[in-house]
């Protein structure tokens, strides 16, 4: 059996305040704690084989995120899960693991699902949501490798919707197109959040949808 695995694992609390790199240390930590058999790159500097779908920007939690690991012997899922828990520290919990093939998750994540949090008393928005979603492009600055350039985001944003305290959006996400949730809040919606969560991140399932990693 292919011994490469996608670990299921939400972020919260204090870890939230981390950046990426840091954020890797401790999941690697992690792992060493564990026991678990990780496989390790070769060469003069060898590390643990971790590919992470999508990096989260500094102070967002996520629900649901996802890491590609190797391991060099079988193990069952349900003990890797518990291993990986008993070693995790506060905010770190692994949620599944299962057995993958083909693309890593960072090559596989085209979208993502985000919760806006909004500050009581916020205006009506539904006319604005309405809007974006009923025009056929959206062209806003946004930074870029070249610099600021006028860019069109609307083929980045698959859905939004609002409720009575948050909003939630569908946006591309991933390494061919990405589309910052707190550029929509505060450029096109013009609200500062109260808090950004990450809920899902979405592949594509070969036919046209999307389904989870």
């Amino acid at each position: 059996m292919d011994n490469k695995l996608r670990l299921r694992f939400s972020k919260t609390g204090k870890l939230r305040f981390i950046g990426h790199l840091d954020f890797l240390r401790v999941f690697q930590q992690m792992i060493r704690r564990s026991g678990l058999p990780i496989a390790y790159s070769q060469g003069f500097n060898p590390h643990q084989i971790i590919s992470f779908a999508l990096p989260l920007p500094l102070g967002m939690e996520s629900v649901h995120d996802y890491a590609d690991i190797t391991l060099t012997a079988n193990v069952p899922t349900d003990e890797i899960i518990k291993k990986l828990n008993d070693a995790a520290p506060q905010g770190l919990t692994v949620l599944a693991a299962y057995h993958v093939q083909g693309a890593n998750a960072a090559a596989a994540t085209v979208a993502a699902d985000y919760m806006i949090s909004l500050s009581p008393g916020h205006c009506d928005l539904q006319s604005s949501i309405t809007k974006i979603l009923q025009s056929e492009t959206l062209i806003i600055p946004k930074k870029t490798k070249s610099g600021i350039k006028n860019t069109d985001i609307r083929p980045d944003i698959f859905a939004i919707e609002i409720s009575e305290d948050c909003i939630k959006m569908r946006l591309s996400a991933g390494s061919a197109r990405f589309l910052n949730p707190l550029l929509v809040a505060e450029q096109v919606l013009q609200i500062v959040p109260q808090a950004i969560s990450r809920m899902e991140l979405y592949q594509s399932d070969g036919a046209g949808a999307l389904k989870p990693l």
